[in-house]
């Protein structure tokens, strides 16, 4: 192989490469007004044949070690780069989003293991698809061998590329100068995309660019809380005991699927909310706005200045013992160094090989804390229970059968989900024993008489309900990934109770801070919820994932990326106008209202 024959080995990655690509724009659909057409023709061919010259500029110096190492380079570089867009693309298939350091940070950080768990199956199949894949790039490597180009070809070809480099460069620049949504939303659809803004320069020039309805205001240094709490709670305080379970759909409280629990909701003092969303369709933003009470945004900010929310900074200036018990590791997502910074001696992570046994392992330990607890003094419990993420369980609670694990290489929006679904079950059947568990020893040991108990899920899980191919979270607002059980035990409470009018994780903090802390400040001073027992209409409700953000009002969602496309869509996902227009100005001061 020499120089000529690489460039033909480049220009058949890059057809390849490009017919791929067009793959991304079927998951969401393409445009099909004639600039949204051009600029996707346009964007294809611009920065898809890009990887092409970069694979040939860098396999040239290669040349000088023989034809042979040439070749082999060629190969390699070839074959990484096809999997890369194949591996990405059945990333954006399922979350709608790409590969990315942040992604690889998780998957290969301390708790990679926990969070992506993948079949022995799913592992066969991805050892043969790479073998695969590189018996094609081989044969390619044979075929562009066969084939040497002029040089003259190659420089009509580069110019002939260069023209549409800049023309899809030149379209997204016009497009986000005039916003143009057509052309604007497909900068999130092909990898490692970053195509030309000039907004920036053509306002020292004196042109005004389009305002964006959908930006969020501009972000300064943080300002939390508004105002100090003032809080008149005296002793004896109330212990809190907050429960979360990790991917916890909202129709899982079934006497079938969760005997102990759907029990209990006629027990007294049991307060049952059907209504409830999560602030997040992915634990991170879930956590973090249970207990800050505000949008993932702020999720940065707070982990760089190790700033805790008021809901445990409050616990621990009232004497609150702190017992945080987590299945999963408390480093990865870093909640040590915002949420739970402040605590002593923090529990990172609990033993046992598989999720389960994880769990078991924190309730174990949370046991032997209440055993060794000075109970003159109350505590701030925290259990997060992990076996529904991964549908991990022991054999004894194999109740809903056929159960398989899903392997996303196989799976499509045409795939039963029914063995899927039936193994999820499983995992929240040993949930609720765990549950159950908690709940019986805290009864024996007479702490429920002066415990408030909240169990919720950071986010849903959803199993292709909406047919479109969504396996998991974190790639959809609908419902089955942001709705989630929620019941507060509350023992001052005298019957029980169902409500049905909208909540959010939102609402969490703001009441327990004034009903059991005895904080007197408006609840805006510090969150974007409100009490939790309070049934007026909230006016929206923000969700946050890895990547986006989206508004919603009664059952419609308006979806914000970080590039300035817009989606709308309602809970089932399909299509919609999106959020009421006339709340979204404010729904957006939400993500900077606690900056200065």
């Amino acid at each position: 192989m020499n120089i000529r024959n690489a460039a033909a080995f480049a220009l058949l990655h890059g057809i390849g490469w490009s017919l791929l690509s067009l793959l991304f724009f079927g998951i969401n659909g393409f445009f099909t007004d004639p600039l949204g057409l051009l600029f996707t023709f346009a964007f294809i061919l611009g920065h898809i044949f890009l990887f092409a010259w970069i694979l040939w500029g860098i396999s040239i110096p290669f040349a000088w070690l023989g034809p042979r190492t040439l070749q082999g380079v060629c190969v390699g570089l070839g074959g990484i780069t096809s999997q890369f867009f194949c591996l990405d693309l059945l990333v954006y298939s399922q979350y709608r989003f790409h590969i990315s350091p942040a992604m690889l940070e998780l998957f290969f950080g301390p708790a990679g293991r926990e969070i992506f768990a993948f079949s022995t199956a799913m592992w066969v199949v991805a050892v043969l698809a790479i073998v695969l894949l590189f018996a094609v790039e081989i044969t390619l490597s044979f075929i562009a061998k066969r084939y040497t180009p002029s040089t003259r070809l190659i420089v009509r070809f580069g110019i002939a590329w260069g023209i549409i480099f800049l023309l899809y460069n030149g379209l997204y620049a016009w497009g986000k100068f005039e916003m143009v949504p057509s052309i604007i939303s497909q900068r999130a659809v092909l990898p490692l995309a970053n195509p030309l803004s000039a907004n920036r320069r053509l306002r020292k020039l004196g042109f005004e660019p389009k305002k964006d309805p959908y930006a969020t205001p501009a972000t300064g240094t943080l300002n939390y809380p508004l105002a100090p709490l003032t809080c008149t709670g005296k002793a004896p305080f109330t212990n809190v005991l907050i429960l979360l379970v990790d991917s916890w759909r909202a129709d899982s409280v079934t006497p079938q699927i969760m005997p102990n629990l759907s029990a209990r909701l006629e027990q007294s003092g049991i307060s049952y909310f059907t209504n409830h969303l999560s602030g997040g369709n992915a634990t991170e933003a879930g956590v973090f706005s249970l207990f800050y009470s505000l949008p993932y945004a702020y999720w940065n900010d707070f982990t760089s200045r190790q700033l805790p929310p008021v809901l445990v900074s409050q616990a621990l200036a009232l004497g609150y013992v702190p017992a945080i018990y987590s299945s999963g590791k408390l480093n990865s997502p870093t909640f040590h160094q915002n949420i739970f910074a402040t605590v002593p001696n923090l529990r990172l992570e609990s033993q046992g090989e598989e999720k389960w046994q994880r769990d078991e392992n924190a309730v174990q330990d949370f046991e032997k804390f209440l055993d060794t607890r000075n109970p003159h003094e109350p505590f701030f419990g925290f259990i997060f229970l992990d076996a529904p993420h991964g549908s991990s369980y022991p054999a004894q609670d194999e109740i809903f059968t056929p159960a398989q694990e899903i392997n996303y290489l196989l799976v499509n929006k045409n795939t039963d989900p029914t063995p899927y679904l039936n193994r999820y079950k499983n995992a929240v059947h040993f949930t609720d024993r765990m549950i159950e568990r908690i709940w019986q020893d805290l009864q024996a040991r007479g702490l429920l008489k002066n415990t408030v108990v909240i169990i919720s899920g950071d986010h849903g899980q959803e199993i292709n309900d909406t047919h479109h191919n969504f396996w998991g979270h974190n790639s959809n607002f609908a419902k089955y990934q942001t709705q989630v059980p929620l019941l507060v035990w509350d023992p001052a409470q005298k019957a029980a109770k169902t409500f049905s009018h909208r909540t959010t994780h939102y609402d969490i903090a703001p009441t327990l801070l004034a009903r059991l802390y005895g904080c007197t400040n408006p609840a805006q001073d510090y969150s974007s919820g409100q009490d939790l027992f309070d049934e007026s209409p909230r006016p929206f409700s923000l969700i946050s994932s890895y990547t986006k953000k989206a508004i919603r009002t009664g059952n419609d969602l308006t979806v914000l990326d970080q590039y300035g496309g817009v989606e709308m869509y309602d809970e089932n996902f399909n299509p919609s106008q999106g959020a009421d227009p006339h709340v979204i100005k404010d729904a957006l001061s939400e993500f900077a209202r606690f900056y200065k």
